[in-house]
C-alpha cells in the first residue's frame, strides 16, 4: 500500500533521518510544513535540501506574518506566494497563531475571518495550492487542568503553555466558527484543517462542517488517541471515517528538529523531554526507532482491530488503550494515499 504522510515538520538538516524512518515504515512521500521561515530565500534553501531526496517531499511554505500590520500586507503576501509557488512550494501552512497570537498595533487580536486577509486565501486558490490552516485546539485546552482530563499528561511542564484557561483568549468554538466563515468565502480554495479540524472530540460537528464546506478537508494528525481510546469512540470514528473517506488525509505531525532529535524520543509522542533519559544511547538512532514505533502505531490503529495497551502517545496520566479502527481496505487506501495524491498531484 502506498502511504503519504500529509503532516510533518522537518528541519532540512534532518531530512535524511526522516527518510530513513519513512523507508522503514513504507511511507512513499511526506508533506513537510515549514516553521515560520518558509518564504523567499528561506524557502529556497529548504527546497534545495529536500530536493536531494527526489520524489520524497512536498513542501508547504508560509507568508511572512511578522509584517501583518504593514500597509498592503495581504497583497504583498499574495505576490510572494506567486514567486514561492514558481520556485516549487506546493501548499501554504498557517499556524494557530492566527487567532491566538497575532495582534494589531492597538493590541487587538487579528481574527481568523478578517476580510483584510482575503487576498492571501484567494491567491492560494488561483495558484492551485491547498492551505493547511491550524485553528484552535481541543476544548480541554480552555478548561481547568485536572487529573480527570484526557489531556492531563500533556498540559503541564514543557507543554503547560498550551493551556488557555483563564487567558482571556477566544474559545475553540469561536475560533473554528471564524475559520469556517473564512473558508466559506473562498469556495475555490482548498483548505486542509489538521487534527480533525480541532473537532476530534465531537465528530457530529466535524461532519456538519464537512457537509457545509465542500472545499474543506481534515487530516488525522495527533488525534488518533481521541478517536480510538474506547470501543464506543472507535465505532463512532469508524462510521465517520468511512462516511467521509474522500475528505480525510493521513498525517502524523512528526517533528524532526535539533531540540527534539537530541532527546532520542519522537517529539509528537508528547512525553516530557526528559521522560526517557538517553543513558548513553545514540540520540539519532533512538529518535529513528521511537519515530518508527510512532508511525507503526498509527498504521496498526487504522488498519487492524488490535488494541494497543501501551501506545506511544502521552495523553492521560491514567494511561489509555488505543483500540484498532480496522478500516476497510478501500477507505485505508483513500486516507493513506489517494486523497493526498489527488490534492497534491503526487504519483
Amino acid at each position: 500500500m502506498h502511504i503519504i504522510d500529509a503532516h510533518t515538520h522537518v528541519q532540512p538538516q534532518h531530512a535524511a533521518l526522516a527518510v530513513e524512518v519513512m523507508d522503514r515504515c513504507g511511507i512513499a512521500c511526506s508533506v513537510t510544513l515549514a516553521w515560520h521561515d518558509g518564504f523567499g530565500d528561506g524557502l529556497r534553501h529548504q527546497l534545495e535540501a529536500f530536493g536531494r531526496h527526489p520524489g520524497r517531499w512536498v513542501l508547504f511554505g508560509n507568508v511572512d506574518w511578522r509584517r501583518i500590520n504593514e500597509r498592503g500586507f495581504a497583497e504583498a503576501a499574495a505576490r510572494q506566494l506567486e514567486r514561492d509557488v514558481a520556485a516549487g512550494m506546493r501548499g501554504l501552512k498557517v499556524y494557530k497563531a492566527l487567532g491566538l497570537e497575532y495582534r494589531h498595533a492597538d493590541g487587538a487580536l487579528w481574527r481568523v475571518n478578517d476580510a483584510a486577509l482575503d487576498p492571501v486565501w484567494q491567491a492560494a486558490g488561483e495558484l492551485g495550492i491547498p492551505v493547511l490552516i491550524h485553528t484552535a485546539d481541543p476544548a480541554p485546552f480552555w478548561e481547568p487542568l485536572s487529573e480527570h482530563s484526557f489531556w492531563s499528561g500533556v498540559l503541564r511542564g514543557e507543554y503547560a503553555r498550551w493551556s488557555y484557561y483563564g487567558s482571556g483568549l477566544p474559545g475553540r468554538d469561536e475560533l473554528v466558527g471564524e475559520r469556517n466563515q473564512m473558508i466559506a468565502r473562498h469556495p475555490r480554495t482548498t483548505f486542509i484543517c489538521p487534527h480533525v479540524g480541532s473537532r476530534s472530540d465531537c465528530l457530529d460537528t466535524a461532519a456538519e462542517d464537512l457537509d457545509a464546506l465542500p472545499n474543506l478537508y481534515y487530516d488525522l494528525s495527533a488525534r488518533l488517541p481521541t478517536l480510538a481510546r474506547s470501543p464506543r469512540r472507535v465505532a463512532h470514528a469508524r462510521e465517520f471515517l468511512c462516511a467521509y473517506a474522500d475528505r480525510i488525509l493521513f498525517g502524523t505531525d512528526m517533528i524532526y528538529d535539533d531540540a527534539a532529535v537530541a532527546t532520542g524520543t519522537q517529539s509528537q509522542s508528547l512525553y516530557q523531554p526528559d521522560a526517557f533519559p538517553l543513558a548513553g544511547a545514540d540520540p539519532r538512532a533512538r529518535y529513528a526507532d521511537t519515530s518508527v514505533a510512532f508511525v507503526q502505531s498509527h498504521l496498526q490503529c487504522l488498519t487492524t482491530d488490535v488494541a494497543q495497551a501501551e501506545p506511544p502517545f502521552c495523553r492521560s496520566l491514567a494511561g489509555f488503550t488505543l483500540h484498532g479502527l480496522a478500516l476497510p481496505p478501500d477507505v485505508c487506501e483513500r486516507i493513506l494515499w489517494g486523497n493526498a495524491a489527488r490534492l497534491l498531484r503526487v504519483g
